[in-house]
């Protein structure tokens, strides 16, 4: 009895002890860069941000190309306040007047804030990309760090290892007399190098992980943490003009700053059509003898009145103005340049103090 409770137990804790190995062995599989790249852009908050970004942008362009609401009021008139002679009748003398206007925008105000809108989510989806390209490159030199760590661990334990045969040979020569005690002594004393070696790359992988769980924003504990993929070095290397010329083609943050200069330009035009009047178009309906008429007891009129922003629209011009003319030309026609230099923008005349 008391032996089947032993048998007992050792089974289970051996069921145990495999549950727990195999726990252990499903936790620590291997990252690819694939898999590496989908966590971090999934769970990545900078970049959820852009997204979040980019998504209020194209709904503004959705309110950029709404028309001007219409105004309705309702006044009223006539009403008796006070008594007069006795009589006292508040509401029956009261004139209600409905009136309806509506402010007409002339020279495509509404297609130039869409142009605008709609070049601003542009803008937004380029530095997105950007961003994006930004925080790739770092996720993949922290990726290669690791495996590059991972390499240096490999080779610290081969050339332990490769020390370790080279002791057992001048152990066996110190047993047939070939060597001395103190030559003996002075090789195992070397070994601390090799192993002072290898403690040092697996710091510097644990280190290494680190980072990139860091990068990743993830708790998983180091040890239960690993990544694959090859790590070679790639012969072919492009020239540099081929390179110069795909990173101009390529380059989300220069097409960024094109479009940054076409939407100046848009900005401009808007600006323009803002200093221009806007008609603005009213009608009442009356129930009441007109004056002129006195036949007529139900009047309708009309009034048109007209809206000028010219002060805001010469500011917003200027300043529009000022940035195409302040952008360099290098932003205007990308070109393979071998100098660059730094652009300071002017500053419009208007905001100068």
């Amino acid at each position: 009895m008391r032996a089947s409770r032993i048998l007992r137990k050792g089974l289970c804790s051996g069921l145990l002890l495999n549950l727990a190995l195999a726990a252990s062995a499903f936790a620590q599989k291997a990252l690819t860069w694939q898999e590496v790249r989908g966590k971090f852009e999934a769970l990545n908050p900078t970049l959820r941000a852009g997204l979040i970004g980019i998504d209020e942008s194209r709904a503004s362009e959705i309110t950029a190309y709404l028309r001007p609401n219409p105004d309705f009021t309702l006044s009223a008139d006539g009403t008796q306040i006070a008594p007069n002679n006795g009589v006292w009748q508040p509401f029956k003398g009261t004139l209600f007047t409905p009136t309806l206007s509506y402010r007409h925008e002339r020279r495509h105000k509404r297609e130039l804030r869409l142009q605008s809108a709609q070049k601003a989510t542009g803008i937004a989806v380029s530095s997105q990309t950007d961003l994006n390209r930004t925080l790739l490159s770092v996720l993949r030199a922290a990726f290669v760090q690791v495996l590059q760590e991972k390499a240096i661990v490999a080779l610290a334990k081969e050339n332990t290892a490769y020390y370790d045969h080279v002791l057992e040979v001048n152990r066996a020569r110190y047993q047939a007399g070939a060597i001395a005690q103190v030559d003996l002594d002075r090789l195992e004393l070397q070994r601390v190098t090799y192993e002072a070696d290898l403690q040092t790359a697996i710091e510097s992988l644990e280190t290494a992980k680190i980072q990139l769980l860091t990068l990743l924003n993830d708790r998983t504990p180091v040890d239960e943490f690993d990544v694959t993929g090859p790590y070679d070095f790639s012969a072919p290397i492009p020239a540099l003009d081929e390179v110069r010329r795909a990173a101009i083609d390529t380059r989300p943050d220069l097409k960024a700053a094109i479009q940054a200069i076409d939407k100046a330009k848009t900005d401009h035009q808007l600006a323009v059509a803002d200093g221009s009047t806007d008609p603005t178009f009213s009608t009442w309906y009356t129930y009441n003898s007109s004056v002129a008429n006195p036949n007529a007891n139900q009047t309708l009129g009309s009034a048109s009145a007209s809206r000028s922003a010219f002060s805001t629209a010469t500011k917003a011009r200027s300043c529009a103005r000022g940035w195409i003319s302040a952008a360099p030309s290098s932003w205007r026609r990308p070109r393979a340049r071998k100098s660059s230099a730094t652009w300071i923008p002017r500053t419009p005349a208007w905001r100068a103090t």
